[in-house]
């Protein structure tokens, strides 16, 4: 039993083609649990296969339980087929990538976090263009996270990391609706002059956190 697992061992490390990465990431990790003594060796597989730098991008829908309570799910999904639908092109012409939606959340990678908060800007602009034409009940409502760093990325299933930790807390649990929000690694990275910051400080769950919101020059 020893020599079969040391072999499924040995020929995860060896792979070289990957035609389910979600499947494998899977393996190797159980493959970390069951040989702990060659964790550094598993690991540097799992970094070789999966770690990329990108900006990660994490989109939550405003008022979820408000509006379901008020009018119902399906007007609510019927809500949140509109929001992707303004979501997706301003990813794609942003030169971005949709790794998932879940629910009224979406999520996204970008090369760099200026196309990232550029996709923002035409969220948003896209959803009050929207808003000013539909009837109150049916007004959508964002917030957005950003981060930059390494990740591990599986395309279009799912992806892990630091900084897309730090995006969701900004996005899904601490920016206002209409906000977008930036980690200290994101924010760092901006090139586009045009583009203003505030810095800001808050205490999270006993963690002083600083992160950047984009505003409007005056």
């Amino acid at each position: 039993m020893a020599a079969k697992k040391t072999a499924k061992l040995e020929k995860a490390l060896a792979c070289k083609v990957v035609r389910h990465p979600e499947e494998f990431l899977k393996e190797l990790l159980d493959l970390r649990n069951e040989h702990p003594e060659r964790e550094k060796e598993i690991d540097k597989k799992i970094r070789g296969t999966f770690e990329c730098e990108r900006t990660v991008f994490v989109l939550d829908m405003s008022g979820f339980s408000r509006t379901v309570i008020k009018h119902g799910i399906i007007h609510y999904l019927a809500m949140v087929r509109r929001m992707v639908n303004v979501v997706l092109p301003a990813i794609h012409d942003n030169r971005g990538e949709l790794v998932k939606q879940e629910a009224d959340n979406a999520f996204a990678v970008f090369a760099a976090p200026d196309d990232a908060v550029h996709a923002s800007q035409d969220i948003i602009r896209g959803l009050q263009a929207l808003n000013t034409v539909l009837p109150d009940e049916k007004d959508i409502f964002v917030s957005i996270g950003i981060g930059h760093g390494d990740i591990l990325l599986i395309p279009g299933v799912d992806y892990f990391g630091n900084e897309l930790n730090l995006a969701s807390k900004l996005g899904e649990d601490i920016a206002e609706r209409g906000e977008i929000l930036l980690t200290g690694a994101a924010q760092a990275k901006i090139t586009d002059q045009s583009l203003n910051f505030q810095k800001i400080s808050a205490a999270i769950s006993g963690v002083t956190m600083k992160y950047y919101k984009l505003v409007s020059r005056e």
